[in-house]
């Protein structure tokens, strides 16, 4: 987490009337938020350029936390809520600090049920159905963990069974389970008939490390020590402005 505070204008402050002064709480709260908000633009521009092909959900995972007089900090991290999913502030960490990244809640589902091995973690396979953000479509996971008995949540089940329902779908015969030497190697679909009409659409892999792409205290710290003083001058002539109307 990034905090703002107005160490960055002590010259302006001192050179403030008695007045001014009196409105320096509010004038500094509004320069730190107006700063914090600048600060997400500029750091989402930085994720479109260092990612590759970030979603919408990624590039909207900030959230700021405004300055009030009587707290002089605003504050930007990321997300620590989730619905149904991992919070922005676990997944894109490995992205800020460098290191493994964390299990996708696909890998946790298999590593559950004893199909994923430890140390193993998932990505597109050759036969992957993928969205234009490179990931595998949330549809296909769906079909292929059903096909595999990979779900694991309490009070939701989309598992094939022997139903006739679930026989209709297909995913049971569709998909299963590729191993090499005993050992699971990916899920594979059955595109046809015969031995080699298969296509892997997830591949299990060793854990990932990813290097630190994202420098976002230092993107931070750059960008308050240059716009907070222009943000806290700004905010002051506003202050003028409207005693000046009150005249």
């Amino acid at each position: 987490m990034i905090s703002i505070k107005p160490e960055g204008f002590q010259q302006q402050l001192a050179d403030l009337t008695e007045l001014e002064q009196r409105q320096i709480p509010y004038a500094t709260a509004t320069a730190l938020t107006r700063t914090a908000q600048g600060l997400m633009d500029r750091l989402r521009d930085e994720m479109r350029v260092v990612f590759d092909r970030p979603t919408p959900y990624t590039l909207n995972s900030l959230r700021m936390v405004p300055a009030r007089k009587d707290r002089l900090e605003a504050r930007v991290w990321f997300k620590d809520e989730a619905d149904g999913a991992q919070p922005a502030s676990v997944w894109i960490a490995p992205e800020v600090y460098g290191g493994p990244r964390r299990n996708k809640p696909a890998e946790l589902q298999l590593r559950a049920k004893g199909i994923l091995p430890e140390g193993k973690y998932v990505v597109p396979g050759a036969g992957a159905d993928l969205d234009r953000y490179g990931n595998i479509r949330r549809g296909q996971v769906t079909k292929a963990l059903s096909g595999i008995r990979g779900f694991t949540q309490a009070g939701y089940n989309a598992n094939a069974t022997d139903s006739r329902r679930s026989r209709a779908k297909g995913n049971a015969r569709r998909y299963f389970v590729m191993t090499r030497k005993g050992q699971p190697i990916g899920i594979a679909e059955r595109t046809g008939r015969g031995r080699d009409a298969v296509s892997v659409i997830m591949a299990f892999v060793s854990r990932p490390s990813y290097r630190r792409r994202l420098s976002f205290f230092e993107i931070a710290q750059q960008y308050a020590d240059e716009n907070l003083p222009r943000e806290f001058e700004v905010a002051m002539r506003g202050v003028a402005a409207r005693f000046a109307a009150r005249r």
